[in-house]
């Protein structure tokens, strides 16, 4: 059998023997391209224009000739019933009856629900990287983030099953996995937090905080996010915690805990006196009436003040709520870009997705904004007359590489309200606006709502209080925001990731505190 291993560093062996690299590269590209599309014919034209986009289409052809001579030249024999490359005028395929195993397509076709043990363990060994790590093809690029995807999507419903009957060990292994394969998350340093203090490891919960700050600082140059921190503070303060998904075992008492119970002990059990309470309980309940009278002398003298000053009254102290909007049911955000100002998909899709379904989008600077994501929030949740106090946008940005850029670059996000009408299915570059693009001052404010410089991949948060309580008053003028990079280096490129992401930590939301 031939295994082939895409994933981390490339390995391929026939049997037991390991062959050496295919070369030269294009062979390598070629081949993986059509391992990757698996039971699908690719079309000729199409694979020598994707392997060789600088050159003319005759030498494109003639390119793919040759590379694909030189493959079955490199590969092992195979049956002539069976050959490893299907050809045909127009099409090229790998063979999906060939006596071959890939690691990719195990990642895919892997099944968490009918998973045991050893195939955990085997999967974990199989997914030892992203995909042809060392190449930058855009390609390349969209298929790794799918299966960096799958293979988080995978974990992290590991994580939730253990969690859920108790194993906090195997929780904690498996969260290690994650943070491996995605260094750069905030979100398993988290977990990892949760997960030792509610096995009673207080101080390694804590370690892993001093690592999430480390890595947020030294590579994204940011602070760990609002949860981080309060789950920081809930540890030190030995605060007890649980989670919709949290595993049922109990949270390691704190100090005052015990010296609760220790109390509690040593109270005299009234039934042991024929019902009558000991002079210790009798203190502590003339105490406690004081306590309470106390208290409402108190309040009352402290209302008598508000009413005679003029301060807000005690309505002003009631305890707020906080609504959290986020996911595709409350939220519309699409993509429009100046490639393809009319469609509503990318062109290069077989499947003509609508850039409205896509998990991530794009936003590039090229000497000027050269894309626009919009985003609307649905208010229809906030209860009536509720009065809202404050409102977050907050958007997630992703690093973006390819072998033009190998780095992210600096760059200003801006955040702008949208004074027109749209629909996320519909909208594209040049409709329903004014210009291409939006028109300031017509279709947008000209002025941002905010913005703010970043390298790396960062929250975007925004102060949309105003605009909130204009919306929530005026639903018919609830037209969202749009998003663009407003200055950068040229070929500044980040990922939106968006409302249809399937991390729904990762997903823009609007917070609003009423």
């Amino acid at each position: 059998m031939l295994r082939i291993y895409l994933l981390g560093n490339l390995k391929i062996f026939d049997g037991d023997t390991a062959l050496p690299r295919p070369s030269p590269d294009k062979v390598l590209l070629l081949w993986g391209y059509l391992l990757l599309k698996g039971r699908h014919p690719v079309s000729r034209n199409y694979l020598a224009y994707l392997l060789w986009p600088d050159v003319s289409e005759s030498e494109a052809r003639a390119n793919l000739r040759r590379h694909l001579h030189l493959l079955r030249k490199y590969l092992p024999a195979s049956p002539p019933d069976t050959p490893w490359i299907l050809s045909a005028r127009q099409t090229i395929q790998w063979n999906p009856e060939a006596n071959y195993w890939l690691d990719v397509a195990a990642l895919e076709a892997f099944d968490a629900a009918k998973a045991n043990e050893e195939d955990w363990a085997t999967l974990i060994e199989t997914c030892r990287g992203d995909l042809l790590t060392e190449f930058y093809d855009d390609w390349i690029l969209t298929e790794r983030a799918q299966l960096h995807q799958r293979y988080s999507w995978l974990l992290e419903r590991r994580i939730a099953a253990q969690k859920e009957a108790g194993d906090l060990s195997g929780a904690i292994y498996t969260t290690k996995r994650l943070l491996t394969a995605d260094p750069l998350r905030e979100e398993p340093y988290r977990e990892l937090m949760e997960l030792y203090y509610r096995a009673g490891d207080r101080a390694a919960a804590l370690r892993e905080f001093e690592k999430c700050r480390a890595m947020l600082q030294g590579e994204l140059n940011a602070e760990p996010m609002p949860e981080t921190l309060a789950l920081r503070n809930a540890i030190l303060n030995g605060e007890r915690r649980r989670s919709a998904e949290s595993d049922s075992a109990p949270l390691p008492p704190d100090e005052n805990d015990k010296s609760k119970l220790e109390s509690a002990r040593q109270l005299p059990d009234e039934s042991a006196a024929g019902k009558q309470p000991s002079s210790l309980l009798v203190s502590v309940r003339r105490n406690y009436a004081l306590w309470i009278a106390t208290a409402v002398l108190l309040g009352l003298l402290l209302a008598a003040f508000l009413w005679a000053t003029g301060l807000p009254s005690f309505d002003a102290a009631l305890p707020l709520s906080t609504l959290s909007l986020s996911g595709p049911k409350v939220t519309q955000d699409t993509w429009i870009d100046k490639d393809n100002p009319t469609l509503l998909y990318d062109p290069e899709d077989p499947d003509k997705m609508l850039k409205a379904d896509y998990e991530q989008v794009h936003l590039m600077f090229w000497g000027f904004p050269y894309d626009r994501v919009l985003i609307r929030f649905d208010l229809s949740q906030l209860p009536a007359g509720a009065e809202i106090k404050k409102a977050v946008f907050y958007q997630h940005l992703d690093n973006y590489t390819n072998k033009d850029l190998s780095a992210p670059l600096p760059a200003t996000i801006s955040a702008f309200r949208i004074l027109r009408p749209w629909q996320a299915q519909s909208a594209t570059f040049n409709a329903p606006w004014s210009q291409p693009g939006l028109l300031a001052g017509v279709d947008y404010d000209s002025q941002p709502l905010s913005s703010r410089s970043f390298h790396g991949a960062t929250w975007f948060a925004v102060d949309v209080t105003a605009l909130a309580q204009d919306w929530a008053a005026h639903p018919e003028r609830n037209f969202g925001l749009m998003l663009m990079l407003t200055d950068a280096p040229q070929g500044a490129h980040y990922w939106v990731d968006t409302s249809e992401h399937h991390l729904t930590d990762r997903r823009p939301r609007l917070e609003i505190t009423y």
